[in-house]
């Protein structure tokens, strides 16, 4: 492609300068429509780059697609219950389940 946009410029030279150069108004630059050429080379390295990222992209979605296409995922959900346990205690887990699960009686004299 680049080839072309310098055989564009060579060949409609006398056309760019007069008309379409940034700089045609100001002959002591002397420009001569290298503002319209490198814009062009711009673009078209910006089109190359674009497509080059759009190909690899591609590229990509096609192997992930290979890769997975036969995998098939299933997901599982399972409910859990936790029983909540206080954030603070006074006493120890093992006085709580033992000593004061059971009613507290009166000494006997």
């Amino acid at each position: 492609m680049v080839p072309f946009v310098y055989l564009d410029f060579e060949l409609r030279k006398e056309y760019i300068i007069h008309n379409l150069c940034e700089n045609r108004f100001k002959p002591q630059l002397h420009c001569d429509g290298k503002c319209y050429l490198a814009k062009q080379l711009k673009t078209v390295a910006e089109d190359n780059a674009r497509n080059e990222t759009q190909k690899q992209s591609d590229t990509f979605k096609k192997i992930i697609q290979e890769v997975f296409d036969d995998v098939l995922f299933t997901f599982t959900i399972t409910t859990v219950f936790y029983e909540s346990q206080p954030a603070f205690s006074l006493f120890p887990s093992s006085v709580q389940r033992g000593f004061l699960s059971k009613p507290l009686l009166p000494p006997i004299a």
